[in-house]
């Protein structure tokens, strides 16, 4: 690991703000590692980690104007990194609820449910339906239930109008029921997951 002094990280700093790019590389061999394993001490997976420190990294190259060489380049990004894992932790929690709520709601809706059905393959059903949506659809609904983002934000987002994301999301939720509907299992998991979005 490069000990640099921070003069020396400053005057990259600086020069990182005029779009030198070997500034902005000698920055990332001084601190990705150790980023990484500030990631990789809180998710405890490699593959979340590296993309902390690519997520870190490509902030501070889009946002190097307004870099200020005068402040703590290291608190700086190791703050930008724990808000980055903190979102990953939300998006985590997001998706194990969403699947929580998918488990409950069907004992709810059929209490004589044959006890022998495996749940878990009910879940990977569903989702093997939304894999196979055109590409458009899936980003679009995943980004409406499983990221909880509204229309209008998918719509900027993607830069499409709103009516267009809404037809979208018809459209996959039409294909989404049919495929349950062939599985006969429409009725336990349809409107559980879907009469919402």
């Amino acid at each position: 690991m490069e000990n640099v002094s921070d003069e020396t990280v400053n005057n990259w700093v600086t020069l990182l703000k005029v779009g030198d790019a070997k500034a902005f590389d000698r920055l990332f061999g001084v601190y990705s590692k150790r980023l990484y394993y500030f990631a990789l001490g809180y998710l405890k997976s490699k593959e979340e980690a590296e993309e902390v420190v690519q997520d870190v990294f490509c902030k501070i190259w889009m946002n190097r104007e307004s870099l200020n060489p005068q402040l703590c380049f290291k608190a700086y990004i190791f703050k930008i990194a724990y808000r980055r894992i903190n979102e990953l932790f939300r998006k985590v929690a997001q998706e194990q609820a969403y699947r929580h709520e998918i488990i409950s709601t069907s004992f709810d809706i059929d209490n004589n449910l044959d006890e022998r059905t495996d749940y878990d393959s009910l879940l990977k059903l569903v989702e093997k339906i939304v894999n196979n949506l055109p590409p458009r659809q899936k980003e679009i609904f995943t980004k409406r239930k499983r990221d909880i983002l509204s229309v209008k934000e998918i719509a900027e987002l993607l830069g499409i109008a709103p009516k267009t994301v809404e037809n979208h999301l018809n459209e996959a939720l039409k294909a989404i029921k049919g495929g349950l509907m062939k599985e006969n299992i429409a009725s336990l998991l349809f409107f559980a997951l879907f009469v919402k979005c």
